[in-house]
Order: C-alpha cells, then structure tokens, then sequence
C-alpha cells in the first residue's frame, strides 16, 4: 500500500539516520498510529543491513540472545547467539556495511528487567561504531518518555525524539479521498488521524455504511479500537472512564467535572488524575488565546474515535437493539451534524496551522479560541477559530458546518456579534463555511470554504 503523509516525521528520522553523530533515535506513540510502518518507509531507500527485533516480555539476557542471532544472520556471518550487547556491537562495527537496528515494542523488552535493561543498552553504545544506528520504537507513551527523562540510564542519548500522533484531516482524507468535501468533513470527524483504521474506510460505502461496518457492529475496528484503548490505557488511571463521560457531557472545566463525578476521593486526586490523562494524549487542556485565567481552562477528548465512542456510548452498547440500520436512523442521524460542527473547528485550526508551516501564513503566532464576556446577555461567549498576529492583533472566524451555502445574510448575522461586542484587540473577521459561500458580496469579510480547506497545495 502507498505510504501517506507523515512528512515531517519522515523528513526528520530520515535526516537523523544520516547523521553520523547520531546513534539512537526515539519514535513513540499509541498503538496503530502507524510508527512501524514510518520506520520501514524511512529506511527502505537506506542503503545499510537493517533489522526489526519486536519487544517481548522475557529477560534482557534472553532478548541479547535473540537480537544477536537475528543481526548476525541478516549480516551473512551465520546464527551467532552473543550473550553481549558489546560483543555484537563491536562484532558488526568492524564491518563496511551501515546497521540499523529497531527495537520494536521496546516498552515490553524492558517491563522485566526495568531500567537495568536500559543500564546494559547505554553500556554498550558507549564505544558504538557510527555505521550501526537504534531506533527505539514503542507504544506506551509514559513509559517511553521515560527513557528521556534525566533520572533514566538512556538521558541525552536520543538524536531525536520522534511522537507519532494521529494525522491531521489534510493527510487523513487521502484515505478517502473520492469522498465529496462533505463526505470528507464528516469521515474525519468520526474516525480521526489513525491510519489503522482509515485504511479500513471503503471509499464504495456511503459514510453512513462505513459508520454501520466499523462503529456499530458488534467488532467493528473503530469500535474495537476504542474499547482497547480504554482497556489498556485507562485501566490505571482511576476515574478515567467518568472523566470521559463527563467531558462529553459538556462538563469541561476542572469545577465541572468534580461536581460531576461527586466521589470524596476525587477532591483530592482529580489534579494528578487529570494530568495522567494529558500525557498519555487521552485528553488534552486547552485555554482561549486570549486569557490566562484558571477559570477559561478546560478539557477535550484527543481523539475523535474515542469523542464518537463515547458520544453513542449508549447506542453501540444497546444488546436489546435488533437492528443497527434502526439504531442509528434514531439516534445517530439527526445529531451527527451537531457532532461533525465541533470537530470541524478543529479542522479549521488545523488548517491554519498547516499555513503557517509553509509560510503561506508567516505572520501567525498563535492559533486558539477568542473567549468574550457578553454583558448584555450576562454569559462568556467564544469565537470559534481565532488567530494572534504578529503585529499585536487577532483574526477571529465563525465556522458553520451546512448542507446548504452560507447566504450573506448568515455572514451579515455573525459578524454583528463582533460590531456590538468590544473585542480587543480584534482587527478582521472571517467566516469559514463548509459548503461555500451564495452570491455573498463582503470585501470586508474573509471567507474560507470547505474547498480552500482541502485545495493547500493548490
């Protein structure tokens, strides 16, 4: 299959293997976020023996023993089970040819032995020859930001350190990519930046059918994949589960989602809890770009996967449910528009953020939310997509996601709320409209449409 996006990542492990001060590189990241399948397509135009050792949870000594026999093998000297990582570093540094070794899954080669495998790993790439490289690849992400940390054996022995995160929508929708703009807006809102499970999408099904195949039916792959991640990656972290239903719930703020849960416990440890949950990626803390105050702090889901689970938690979990095509006419349909709106802010700010990085945008330093107090309605209010220049100034956009054209009037609606609002420091206003824009006549207004969102290259 054709290897898609991941640009930057690929840029930065391919010019960290040709770097020959390099000797050990770290790509991490959930599972099935597709670090394997980078690492393969960073090396296979590399002209070097290359080796993928996958983690298992045994003693060092024994995985020293395996490694060995598989690089030996692959280097045409024959199976020779070393009992040293020294001996069969000093073995291959000897030879011409360049060496890369992957230690897959490396947070299960360590769970025995803890940090003394980390210990005996440093040990060994002390006098390490430069044609032999590491790549330490693993899929729990607190366990391999451990290796970075100053207290671990392996500190500062990482070129660079490589997160492999969920694909934006721009990268995403080359999956689907015969979809309509529509259709697009809608996939990504529902199944996210994962490869995994964007290369299972049947671009020959309607979006409601893939909807059907891979969310409701009893082991659909993005359902499968939202109980695991729950499974595995919540198990322990305490509450983690109420922490989720209380955020889809609206209840974002950190008094929100103690009032929510109510338990005595949670007084004392929703802090920790909570910052358990952000660097795992679970969740993530956001605050508007426009105050620092603790009390516009809030919580996110990360992934939409786990955003759509728990949304229709109660309907993909309905045993007494005959019939999935009922399920979701009745309770999916009429609220996914609601649904795909929130994700589609995220789809703007993204795009903006892929401006800047080309520098077609040169002049955004910052992309967030613009949070207002409404005095005359006696409520805080927010701006959907906001940006802070670099001359002191915000851009600030209205995004709708609609079946039909925004008409002049809807535009002329929305930017009264910024004519009758003191917003400071707010010098343009735009709206971002999914299907487009009907005979609208506003040189005033920047308009963005669901076409200019997907043409970034164009």
């Amino acid at each position: 299959m054709e290897f898609i996006g991941r640009e930057k990542e690929l840029k930065e492990l391919r010019s960290s293997l040709n770097d020959s001060k390099t000797k050990a590189i770290l790509v991490y990241g959930r599972r099935r976020m597709g670090k394997t399948t980078l690492i393969k397509e960073a090396i296979r135009t590399i002209d070097a023996v290359k080796i993928i050792y996958r983690g298992k949870i045994q003693s060092i000594s024994k995985t020293i023993e395996e490694l060995s026999s598989l690089v030996t093998n692959a280097a045409g000297l024959g199976n020779i089970p070393l009992t040293s990582l020294e001996a069969l570093f000093t073995l291959i540094g000897s030879r011409k040819e360049r060496f890369i070794i992957v230690l897959d899954e490396y947070q299960d080669t360590k769970k025995l032995d803890g940090e003394n495998a980390d210990a005996i790993i440093r040990n060994a790439m002390e006098d390490m020859n430069d044609n032999i490289k590491l790549i330490f690849s693993g899929s729990s992400i607190r366990m391999m930001e451990a290796l970075t940390k100053s207290d671990n054996p392996l500190y500062g022995r990482f070129k660079a350190q490589i997160l492999v995160d969920e694909m934006d929508y721009y990268d995403s929708q080359k999956f689907y990519d015969s979809y309509s703009i529509r259709d697009k807006i809608i996939t990504y809102s529902i199944f996210g930046g994962i490869p995994w499970i964007n290369e299972s999408i049947n671009q020959n099904l309607s979006v409601e059918e893939n909807i059907k195949r891979l969310f409701m039916e009893e082991k659909g792959l993005a359902r499968c994949y939202a109980e695991d991640v729950i499974n595995v990656e919540c198990s322990s972290i305490n509450y983690a589960t109420e922490i989720f239903n209380s955020i889809k719930n609206g209840k974002k703020h950190f008094s929100e989602i103690q009032s929510y849960i109510n338990h005595p416990s949670i007084k004392t440890q929703l802090s920790r809890i909570l910052k358990n949950m952000t660097e795992v990626r679970l969740i993530r803390k956001k605050t508007p770009i426009n105050s620092n105050s603790p009390k516009t702090v809030f919580y996110e889901i990360c992934s939409n996967v786990l955003r759509f689970f728990f949304a229709y938690q109660d309907v993909l979990n309905d045993e007494n449910a005959p019939n999935i095509d009922i399920l979701y006419k009745n309770y999916i349909e009429h609220s996914l528009n609601t649904f795909v709106s929130y994700r589609f802010e995220d789809i703007a700010k993204s795009y903006f953020q892929r401006l800047s990085l080309s520098g077609k945008r040169d002049d955004i330093v910052r992309i967030g939310s613009y949070w207002y107090d409404d005095k005359a309605a006696r409520k805080n209010e927010e701006f959907d997509v906001a940006l802070y220049l670099s001359n002191g100034t915000y851009e600030i956009y209205e995004c709708k996601f609609l079946k039909e054209k925004a008409t002049e009037r809807l535009i002329k609606e929305e930017k009264a709320k910024v004519d009758h609002t003191p917003l400071v420091g707010v010098r343009k206003f735009g709206f971002i409209s999914s299907s487009g824009f009907d005979s609208v006549n506003d040189s005033e207004t920047i308009l963005i449409s669901g076409e200019d969102l997907f043409a970034l290259n164009q």
